[in-house]
């Protein structure tokens, strides 16, 4: 029994201790607890010993100060219950107060389930407390001997040609726990075996909750059915995660999991290694794409000498103050990313090309959520350098915005507008519309300039949403022109009365 597996056998139950024929125990009550787990043993002669016990004890006693009536004995079992004592030994001896049982005690602990042991004539105490703990060093020495023989397969699967996968099946024989690996997007990468990757879904809290830690976020969640743990991978900076979910209780497993992460994190850096003198290459294509417009025969020939597809791309600039950091993770995440590190304006950046089907607004919320980011139109390869352009144009709009920012979103006067000082914008719109705010009408004549233009200079459609005839339309815009000296026939003329009436909502002056 002593030399079982480690894995099966837990820690000392009050069965084994029962069936140690060196000691000689009985079982009088409780027969429905010798499943419990006996961690200590203790003696005490004491009415009440229940404060002066941690829980998970044998109880060992002569029954000294026993209350023998029925209300005394229940009083003292559901003490050593509330307590935590797992179970109770009395002491029998022809020199002791007992050499049987009481009844009273037997009735209180088979109504509490609380199992109740007899100990012989001739068995010292000292006997049954040395048993336990010597049962419980015999446990510690296999669950250490368990884990030497667990660290030296893991180590042998981290030499084999299986890598991350052939290491977490490894752990899985060993423990029973199922293993995966999510990289910094949580897309499973590597698992114990096929089938775990749809796991990943059940670790989606944790690892928000984790994320910002980095290399500090591990973290553990236990319930009665099942235990999960989230632990970071990598040496210098985090690199993936490791999810481990299992039968809560599993003897021995906790102590490989340090050496599991660390050849993991090991395998994790070796691939990184070799793949610093690719991503060097791919820098390299970036920066010719980035020169300006190519044949697109000759983008895609550089393309695929650095084994990445011909297809649309779309770039992305991100101001990182550790670009190289950066572009390490998106260019791990991201298998058919091009990355490389430059200086704008002095500032650090990360300029990144991947293809159009990648959403690349997400992957940088993932990876860079705090950082400004500009992101580019879709473009043809050849055209990259417009998709740089742009999402270098849209970088300091992400600084005032404090979010991510497309070329789209600043594809507008308004947005253009909002750079230039308040009292400019005042300034101009006063210049161009000050001779309408000097007349009587002014009010309605502002208005029926603003509808003209929203209509694109169709009578009827300003008319209408005026709500008056479309000859006093013409006779307002009539006056407008007399005013202004602007002619709405001329495309620059009503472009200027267009862009002094947006100068002038924006810098919230009001009409008149």
């Amino acid at each position: 029994m002593i030399g079982r597996n480690v894995q099966e056998a837990g820690l000392l139950t009050v069965a084994d201790l029962a069936a140690d024929p060196a000691l000689g125990l009985g079982v009088v009550a409780g027969r429905g607890g010798l499943d419990r787990e006996i961690e200590a043993a203790a003696v005490s002669e004491l009415a009440e010993p229940g404060p002066w016990l941690q829980g998970g004890e044998l109880l060992l006693t002569i029954g000294l100060l026993l209350d023998e009536s029925d209300p005394g004995c229940a009083a003292y079992v559901a003490g050593l219950h509330a307590a935590g004592v797992r179970a109770l030994g009395l002491g029998l001896g022809a020199d002791l107060r007992y050499q049987s049982a009481p009844p009273c005690l037997v009735r209180a602990a088979d109504d509490a389930g609380l199992p109740l042991l007899t100990v012989p004539d001739g068995v010292p105490f000292i006997a049954v407390t040395k048993a336990v703990f010597a049962w419980r060093a015999r446990e510690e020495r296999h669950r250490l001997e368990w884990a030497l023989h667990t660290q030296r397969a893991l180590t042998a699967a981290a030499v084999q040609p299986g890598g991350l996968a052939g290491i977490l099946g490894a752990y899985e024989r060993a423990t029973g726990r199922t293993a995966l690996v999510v990289d910094l997007l949580e897309r499973p990468i590597a698992s114990s075996r096929a089938g775990h990757e749809a796991l990943a879904g059940e670790f989606t809290g944790m690892l928000a909750m984790v994320r910002a830690q980095g290399l500090l976020g591990a973290a553990v969640d236990t319930t009665a059915e099942h235990r999960r743990e989230v632990h970071p991978l990598g040496s210098r900076r985090l690199r993936a995660w490791l999810l481990v979910t299992g039968p809560p209780e599993r003897a021995g497993a906790d102590l490989v999991t340090g050496d599991l992460v660390s050849l993991l994190s090991l395998e994790l850096e070796r691939v990184h290694g070799l793949g610093a003198a690719r991503q060097r290459d791919r820098a390299q294509v970036l920066a010719r794409l980035a020169r300006g417009t190519v044949e697109d025969v000759a983008a895609a020939r550089w393309l695929d000498a650095v084994g990445l597809p011909d297809g649309d791309l779309r770039a992305a600039v991100v101001a990182a103050p550790r670009p190289v950091e950066l572009a390490a993770d998106i260019a791990g995440a991201l298998p058919d990313a091009l990355t490389r590190v430059v200086e704008i304006g002095q500032e650090p950046c990360v300029e990144i090309a991947v293809p159009v089907s990648v959403d690349l607004a997400a992957v940088l919320g993932t990876l860079a959520p705090a950082r400004p980011a500009g992101i580019g139109i879709g473009v043809r390869p050849g055209a990259l350098a417009v998709s740089l352009r742009q999402a270098r144009s849209a970088l300091p709009e992400s600084r005032i915005a404090g979010r991510h920012v497309h070329a789209a979103d600043v594809a507008s006067s308004r947005q253009l507008l909002a750079t230039v000082p308040g009292e400019r914008l005042q300034g101009y719109a006063d210049a161009v519309l000050g001779p309408l705010d000097a007349d009587e009408r002014s009010a309605e004549l502002v208005r029926t300039l603003t509808a003209f233009l929203e209509h694109n200079g169709h009578w009827e459609g300003a008319a209408a949403a005026l709500q008056v005839h479309r000859h006093t339309v013409r006779n307002r815009i009539a006056t407008v022109e007399r005013l202004t000296g602007r002619r709405l026939g001329s495309a620059h003329d009503r472009h200027e009365l267009w862009l002094a009436l947006r100068a002038r909502d924006l810098a919230r002056v009001p009409d008149g």
